[in-house]
């Protein structure tokens, strides 16, 4: 009984493993994406702020035809900032003290729409000088 059992499986298997592969199936979502770098020159920061002239924060835009409104109603896209080559993701924020002892928080976030992303930077002490040229790494998936 044992062979025979033995037998019918091995003959089970190997039957199995015959007969020509598929045709490719078509390409659904979920299986595409594309990265893009991107590098905003500390003279390439805009600087802003609300209504009364406070608040200040710095931002980038980049055209980004590659965010599709498929990739903004059905993908997603996932933004890091790199720092001494290691990728975090955005949104970045970091606590900082000078030499003379003051504290600040360092913000870096990000929106997108179709056709573009901005990139904002916000220190927690508003100060005037905007921030140094970043790297930024964009990840779209759809």
């Amino acid at each position: 009984m044992k062979k025979t059992l033995l037998f019918f499986l091995v003959a089970l298997f190997a039957v199995s493993c015959q007969g020509p592969m598929g045709p490719e199936g078509p390409q659904g979502y979920g299986t595409n994406w594309k990265i893009v770098n991107l590098v905003v020159n500390s003279s390439d920061w805009v600087m802003s702020t609300d209504v009364a002239g406070l608040n200040r924060y710095y931002s980038a835009h980049f055209s980004m035809p590659e965010i599709t409104s498929t990739v903004y109603n059905d993908g997603s896209v996932i933004s890091y900032i790199v720092i001494n080559g290691a990728q975090q993701t955005l949104p970045y924020v970091r606590h900082y003290e000078n030499a003379a002892g003051a504290f600040w928080t360092r913000t870096v976030d990000y929106d997108y729409s179709v056709g573009g992303i901005n990139i904002y930077v916000t220190n927690s002490d508003f100060i005037v000088d905007p921030p140094e040229t970043m790297d930024f790494r964009v990840v779209l998936m759809w």
